[in-house]
C-alpha cells in the first residue's frame, strides 16, 4: 500500500506535492517526505507515521 493509500485510509489529506527530505532519513529504511504544508510522512518499512504542522502525529 503506498503513501497516498495509507494517508486517506487514515483521513489524511496531503497538500499539494510532497518532496522527499534525506536529511531526515536516519537509515536506508526510513523515507521521509513533507507536504507543502510543512506536514512529516515518514515510512518505516511500509508503515506510515504522519507528523502533522501542528504537531499532532497520526
Amino acid at each position: 500500500m503506498g503513501l497516498q493509500a495509507q494517508a486517506e485510509r487514515i483521513g489524511f489529506h496531503i497538500v499539494g506535492q510532497l518532496v522527499r527530505h534525506w536529511d531526515f532519513e536516519p537509515s536506508h529504511l526510513y523515507r521521509c517526505y513533507f507536504d507543502e504544508a510543512q506536514n512529516q510522512y515518514i515510512l518505516h518499512r511500509g508503515i506510515l507515521t504522519i507528523v502533522a504542522a501542528d504537531g499532532t502525529v497520526y
